[in-house]
């Protein structure tokens, strides 16, 4: 049996023995055990490591008990040994009777409006308002997160809310059409306000026993809820009890303001009845408008349309049949002024270069329906999502161009401009938003798309595949995550990469300009840029006080002999190998990092090779004069003997002739 993992000395889990009839969407499930208290079964959920899970939600509600929602007992990330790397784990009571309905399409036996009210509704809405008293929504309230809390199958609980971001699980007929309309992984934070409308649609699953539009696909549930309302499309013509009608009407409200908050249903669940209330529908104009061959009448539709055929949605924007319909069939002020404040007049429009069609689209869509998501180019998204989106589709090319379009787009100021409802964090999504279209635009190490990701996710962990299995959230985990990843086989070319680089600036502000231009200005690999990383490591390093990495300095050591080996001066350079080894035993950075700046000695050594290649000169010259000094000595003693011969061999030739001339003439 193997050694069970232990998260933060408490709970042990046994990765050999998995739950999958608990099994979430992003999570799956295992058994656990409480070290020391005494408590009952636990379920531990290995989350999925490529969709973030919702970090701060899950500190805010450390503590939080309630009869109505599955107890939370404990989180952290752990080492998951099965698959060699690190992950967040959530742990929870174990519900005893299981689930309710393992899929959405399931069909159950149907339920009394009194069991529904008595083991559901009440508990829900004390979870609803204590966890909205912490500021946290739950969003994953759907039929197959239902639980029954007991062995006797009575009481109905919520399940898990934190592996995943808030809505991505939902299905369509469970969000809102405000965060029905956006896509899963960008539908935002949510509030209070949809969770109490996702429990009017696990009502009526629990009224009939299974939900009647399962099969609908999500653009014909949008249509349909647009129609005719949430009411009526999601009961799709069941009788309902009257009594339930009026809760269902409150929960199910189209108009947030309309929507039956805590209270209400509260005041409903002690006796209180009201006329139920009618479902207000968007005005209809007085004729339809055309859009990629469909008709519609009401403006909310339009922008539905708008969005979803936006490449062919730019000629329907600047047509006058448009104009005509938004002034002379709609007559609604509001969004003809919406429409003139976005678009301008249709002389502007008739200026406005082709190119611009895909935004002149998102501000049509923005001023006809305010409330939806912003939809540009196909991506459909609430401010507070477009992270989470980029995030789940960061290895996907078109997710990250239609992230970085959407921020360049500069859509969030016209769009807080058209909103009703303040917000309190608009002001700093803004502030965000306005901000990141500068590094987005810059190409150099740390900056682009990958700080955008870590910019608009503040507990993202660190994709750079060089230390992603270490699940590195804070910076100060960074250093000993790279001194792990510094133990493998299969190293990069340098410790730090874009990912790591982003990464670093967006959770520092100990991490400059300075820092990320030495990386960005250098041949990647090449010993500038290699001194560069080490120069940012030392610093994070030694602010976020890790301690020693040995193997990381060993592998900069490594790096850096080219620079070592340039230097001339061979004494110094066994002086700074020697120096080199024993700051990388020490495993600190910055010891390392002032042997290799030391510009005092690269200086000493240059000047030093200087005077050597002048020595080198002038011993040559010295040698060449020599040397010419030597052939002139050789030629003048040539001279000499040939002269010397010359006149040996005219006096011997004069005796000759001499001799001969005597003989001859005696």
């Amino acid at each position: 049996m193997a050694e069970p993992i232990v998260l933060r000395e408490r709970i042990e889990i046994d990765a050999d023995r998995p739950l999958p009839e608990f099994n979430i969407q992003n999570a799956a499930a295992y058994a656990a055990r409480a070290r020391r208290e005494s408590q009952g079964e636990l379920i531990a959920y290995a989350c999925d490591p490529r969709i973030p899970h919702r970090h701060d939600d899950l500190e805010t509600m450390r503590g939080f008990v309630t009869n109505g929602l599955i107890r939370f007992v404990e989180w952290g990330v752990v080492t998951w040994r099965p698959l060699n790397r690190r992950l967040a784990t959530v742990v929870y009571e174990k519900p005893l009777g299981g689930r309710i309905a393992s899929k959405v399409s399931d069909t159950i036996q149907p339920m009394s409006d009194d069991v529904i009210t008595r083991n559901f509704l009440t508990p829900a809405m004390g979870v609803l308002r204590d966890m909205s008293a912490r500021g946290v929504p739950h969003r994953a309230i759907r039929p197959d997160n239902l639980f029954y809390s007991d062995s006797a199958k009575r009481h109905i609980i919520l399940g898990d809310a934190f592996t995943a971001p808030p809505g991505l699980n939902n299905p369509v007929f469970c969000e809102t059409l405000e965060q029905g309309m956006a896509d899963p992984e960008a539908r935002g934070r949510g509030g209070v306000s949809d969770d109490l409308y996702a429990i009017g649609v696990c009502v009526i699953f629990l009224l009939l026993g299974r939900n009647p539009v399962h099969e609908w696909s999500p653009t014909e549930i949008i249509e349909r809820k647009i129609a005719i309302s949430s009411y009526a499309a999601l009961t799709a013509g069941h009788r309902i009890q009257m009594n339930m009608v009026e809760l269902l009407r409150g929960l199910l409200a189209d108009d947030p303001k309309d929507r039956w908050s805590v209270r209400e249903v509260e005041l409903w669940i002690g006796g209180r009845r009201l006329t139920p209330k009618q479902a207000k529908l968007p005005p209809k104009a007085a004729r339809p408008i055309t859009i990629a061959g469909r008709d519609h009448d009401n403006v909310r539709s339009v922008a539905e349309a708008l969005g979803r055929n936006w490449m062919v949605a730019g000629d329907v924007v600047r047509g006058q049949d448009f104009d005509n319909w938004i002034r002379r069939s709609l007559t609604d002020e509001r969004v003809t002024d919406a429409i003139t404040k976005t678009l301008g007049s249709q002389q502007i429009l008739a200026k406005t270069p082709d190119s611009e069609n895909p935004r002149l689209v998102t501000r049509a869509c923005m001023a006809l329906d305010a409330n939806a998501p912003l939809r540009h180019k196909g991506f459909s998204a609430h401010v507070d999502g477009v992270g989470t989106a980029l995030a789940i589709g960061f290895d996907r090319e078109d997710i990250r161009q239609k992230v970085a379009d959407f921020i360049n787009g500069k859509f969030i100021g016209a769009w807080m401009s058209l909103q009703t409802r303040s917000r309190s964090d608009l002001a700093e999504i803004y502030g965000l938003f306005d901000k990141l279209p500068v590094p987005l635009s810059m190409v150099g190490v740390g900056y682009g798309i990958e700080r955008v990701l870590y910019e608009l996710n503040k507990n993202l962990h660190c994709q750079s595949p060089l230390i992603e299995p270490f699940f590195v959230t804070t910076i100060d985990r960074l250093v000993p995550a790279l001194e792990g990843a510094s133990k493998g086989r299969d190293r990069p070319r340098t410790p730090v990469d874009r990912h790591i680089a982003a990464f670093a600036a967006a959770r520092t502000t100990d991490v400059d300009e300075r820092h990320l231009r030495a990386l960005s200005n250098n041949t990647p690999g090449g010993t500038d840029h290699i001194l560069a990383a080490l120069s940012l490591l030392a610093r994070i390093q030694a602010m976020a006080k890790n301690g020693p990495a040995p193997t990381l300095a060993a592998w900069f050591a490594e790096l850096m002999e080219p620079a070592v080996n340039s230097f001339h001066n061979l004494k110094q350079r066994k002086a700074i190998e020697a120096n080199v080894a024993r700051a990388a035993e020490t495993g600190m950075l910055l010891e390392l990092q002032a042997i290799y700046a030391d510009q005092k000695a690269i200086q000493r050594d240059q000047h030093g090779y200087a005077q050597a290649q002048q020595e080198h000169r002038y011993c040559g010259a010295q040698i060449e004069q020599l040397s010419l000094e030597l052939n002139n000595r050789e030629h003048m003693a040539s001279e000499l003997g040939e002269q010397v011969a010359a006149v040996t061999s005219g006096v011997v030739g004069s005796l000759g002739s001499t001799a001969i001339i005597v003989m001859y003439m005696f």
